[in-house]
């Protein structure tokens, strides 16, 4: 039973690893610490430089930005309370314990609906680019997600 409970617990360490591994760019590049204007300042910076936003294109994406920032920070809430719950029910009950698959399915849950987010934001702001500018953008994102961390 002990390496059962160990053997779980090593699956949710691997599985939040793989949640942290995908949306790494963008929990810590494009969006953890945000300046006055609602952007990150590494990406916004980026973003102007390297793919030449008219003010127009700058004004359409803002709300996406926004938008994607709130619901990041509300999965990232739901994301720490299902480990907190799943850490609670490795002390307290056993692998095949109700209590700990819903756990477990809670944080699958949450991990696996931000790592859709983060990547349904790029492809939504990829629709107020030309051709050049979104190919560039997906590029720094294939990048961004290939990069050793």
């Amino acid at each position: 039973m002990k390496w059962l409970l160990i053997s779980m617990f090593v699956s949710v360490v691997l599985a939040g690893g793989t949640a942290w591994l995908v949306t790494d760019w963008a929990l810590h590049r494009h969006g953890e610490s945000h300046a006055q204007d609602g952007a990150d300042p590494d990406f916004h910076a980026w973003m102007h430089a390297h793919l030449d936003l008219t003010p127009e294109q700058h004004d359409l994406l803002e709300p996406v930005e926004a938008e994607f920032e709130q619901q990041r920070v509300r999965l990232r809430g739901e994301i720490r309370a299902a480990g907190l719950e799943v850490a609670a029910a490795i002390s307290e009950t056993s692998v095949d314990d109700v209590r700990m698959k819903a756990a477990l399915a809670r944080l699958n849950q949450a991990q696996g609906d931000l790592q859709r987010m983060t990547l349904e934001h790029f492809f939504a702001m990829k629709r107020y680019l030309r051709p050049a500018q979104a190919k560039r953008l997906l590029e720094w994102t294939h990048d961004s997600l290939t990069r050793e961390h």
